[in-house]
C-alpha cells in the first residue's frame, strides 16, 4: 500500500502500515511521488476479504538513468508516477498479499499544519493481515537500507514505487493518487463488484 524519485520529502505515505504501518502515496503526475515513510494511522480498519488480485510488494534498488536515459544491464524502468529517469533492479524476496482489509476510496488528509499545501489526493487504506506484518516490515526495511524503492504491483502493473524514507512496521498501507479515477481503478481491481 509517499515516495519521490529524486529528493526525499517528508512523510506523506505511511503508517497505515505503521499502525497502521506502511503508507504508500503516489501522485499521478509523471514527476512526483512522495517518499515511503511512517505517517498517521488509518481512520478505521476495514474487515479482511479475499482480494480480486494479489498485491505484490517488491523491494527495489534504484539509481538515476544515464544522461542518455538508459539503464545498465539487468536494470529496468517502470511507468509508475514519479519514476521517470530512474532505473530499478529487484532486491530480495517479494511479499504477496491475497487477503486484506480495504477501506472505501476517499479524499486523503491534507498536509499537516505548518507544511506546504499539497494537491488533493484520493485513495484508500489496506490493512495487512497479521500473518504478513513481519514480511511487509522486512521489505520496507530492505528498501530503506538499500536507499531504494518498494514496488506496489497489482494485476501485473506496478502502480507505485516509492522510496522508503524510514523503516517502520508494516501493518497498513495507504495508497493515494492525484486522480480519483486512478484510485477507483485500482480499488475496483482489488475489490471487484459482486
Amino acid at each position: 500500500m509517499p515516495f519521490q524519485s529524486a529528493p526525499r520529502t517528508p512523510s506523506v505515505l505511511a503508517s497505515a502500515l505503521a499502525a497502521a504501518g506502511i503508507m504508500l502515496t503516489a501522485a499521478s503526475c509523471a514527476s512526483h511521488v512522495t517518499p515511503l515513510s511512517p505517517g498517521p494511522a488509518a481512520p478505521t480498519k476495514a474487515p479482511s476479504r479475499h482480494l480480486g488480485s494479489p498485491i505484490i510488494l517488491q523491494p527495489l534498488r534504484s539509481q538515476p538513468a544515464t544522461a542518455a536515459g538508459t539503464c545498465p544491464a539487468d536494470w529496468f524502468v517502470i511507468s509508475a508516477p514519479g519514476s521517470a529517469g530512474t532505473c530499478y533492479r529487484k532486491l530480495g524476496t517479494p511479499v504477496t498479499i491475497t487477503a486484506a482489509g480495504i477501506s472505501p476510496v476517499s479524499r486523503m488528509p491534507q498536509a499537516a499544519p505548518g507544511q506546504p499545501a499539497a494537491p488533493a489526493q484520493y485513495g484508500f487504506w489496506i490493512t495487512v493481515p497479521a500473518a504478513h506484518v513481519a514480511a511487509v516490515t522486512a521489505v520496507i526495511r530492505q528498501s530503506y537500507d538499500a536507499r531504494g524503492a518498494l514496488a506496489v504491483d497489482v494485476a501485473g502493473r506496478i502502480w507505485q514505487a516509492p522510496q522508503a524514507d524510514a523503516p517502520f512496521p508494516g501493518r497498513q498501507l495507504e495508497v493515494a493518487f492525484l486522480s480519483k479515477n486512478q484510485a477507483l481503478q485500482l480499488y475496483r481491481i482489488l475489490v471487484p463488484p459482486s
